[in-house]
């Protein structure tokens, strides 16, 4: 999520110093945590003593699986309405309403609250809900996992400073979640948040509770920035299938076959699909593709491979470089396709695929920045938390990035 220049109870986002201490909290009522726990299902496990607990009544849950789900292919948010309270020590919020931030400065990886967003905010609740207090925000990552990114810790650290001040990140499209807050002065996540069974007797919320964690390198963060520029800049047929340049490769039969096969599965994939003979389909463009691919003695696994380019292969350097490939493993959240100068020791970022394909483009790799030279090429199937599949090898080529003829 990017953050912007925006204002909270008249402070500005530009101030990150948290306003966390011991005289907020003993500004705070007192209620027993039983009234939280009498009646209420618990998602995930019990926070630890010092961090927040949280309450969530049933309608602020559908009011954020509601607009969730308005937009899968952006980041939608807003702010969390309610009470906060303490027993003792521990601080718990009740979450009694969720108000969404209704601006047009979203995108498929990025969420910014602009100035416009926080007044409307402020006048919604101020009409609906004029009793309540801001007590968080809540933000979605479709597709993308659950995890706090350096700019949503940004966001966090100047907008929502006081104690128990919690955030909600959402994938609609993973149905997890998971709340972060503030614990001994760090943002860390919370396991687990309880929801009162106030309108049902069976819960509302369908999201398993992610094991996450907070990001504090900006690498993957910056790439996503990164790549979603360039696919806004070269229209979608090319970031569908890559078409606007001719594939840079030295092997001229293994590209006439890739060629072919994939322009059968463009003009016959829908048709087939239609009539539920899809699967008949990538089963022989895959086979044909294995029995093709010079990767296949290199990348054994036929369910993640690069195919294109070939392995000691060549590819016109200076320009965007499509890397093809099959990528179907099993509880696989994304695909990662990374590169490095032979004989280096740090991967760098080249793409990011999101979908699972049996043959199709896993990502346009920009060389416009890189010698020419011999590199390696990975393709590696990650989780949710962007952790490498266990027990699942990557796939490894090396290629050659060459002047253009």
């Amino acid at each position: 999520m990017n953050s912007a220049s925006t204002s909270y109870n008249g402070r500005s986002t530009t101030d990150t110093e948290p306003m966390i201490g011991q005289p907020e909290i003993e500004s705070l009522p007192e209620r027993p945590l039983a009234n939280l726990t009498s009646n209420a299902y618990l998602h995930g496990q019990q926070p630890a003593e010092n961090q927040v607990i949280v309450a969530h009544h049933q309608q602020a849950l559908s009011q954020i699986r509601a607009h969730s789900v308005s937009n899968l292919r952006s980041e939608l948010g807003g702010v969390l309405l309610g009470h906060a309270y303490r027993d003792g020590e521990q601080l718990w919020v009740e979450v009694m309403a969720a108000l969404p931030a209704r601006n047009d400065d979203h995108g498929p990886i990025h969420f910014t609250f602009t100035a416009d967003a926080w007044s409307q905010i402020h006048n919604e609740r101020a009409k609906t809900y004029p009793n309540l207090e801001i007590v968080g925000w809540f933000h979605t990552h479709p597709g993308l996992g659950v995890f706090y990114s350096s700019d949503d810790v940004v966001v966090h650290t100047a907008a929502f400073t006081l104690p128990w001040h919690v955030g909600l990140v959402v994938d609609p499209l993973g149905n997890t979640a998971s709340y972060f807050g503030w614990q001994d002065g760090e943002l860390t996540p919370i396991p687990g948040y309880f929801e009162q069974l106030d309108v049902q007797e069976t819960p509302v919320a369908p999201w398993r509770v992610a094991q996450t964690e907070v990001w504090h390198t900006r690498e993957t963060e910056e790439f996503y920035a990164s790549y979603e520029e360039r696919q806004q800049e070269s229209g979608m047929l090319r970031a569908a299938y890559g078409q606007e340049r001719p594939l840079a490769l030295s092997n001229a039969t293994t590209l006439g076959i890739l060629g072919f096969v994939i322009g059968f599965f463009l003009l016959f994939g829908w048709v087939v699909a239609l009539n539920r003979q899809i699967n008949s389909l990538e089963s022989v463009i895959v086979g044909l593709a294995d029995e093709t691919s010079l990767n296949a003695a290199v990348c054994t696994n036929d369910q993640l491979r690069i195919l294109a380019p070939t392995t000691t292969g060549t590819a016109e350097g200076g320009q965007d470089v499509p890397i093809l490939g099959t990528a179907v493993l099993p509880g696989a959240a994304r695909y990662q396709v990374e590169f490095r100068p032979v004989g280096g020791e740090e991967w760098k970022l080249a793409g990011v695929q999101r979908r699972q394909t049996d043959l199709g483009l896993l990502t346009n790799w920009d060389t416009s920045e890189l010698p020419f030279g011999q590199y390696d090429l990975r393709l590696t199937a990650v989780d949710r938390q962007n952790i490498p599949l266990p027990n699942t090898a990557s796939c490894q080529i090396s290629v050659e990035l060459v002047a253009g003829g």
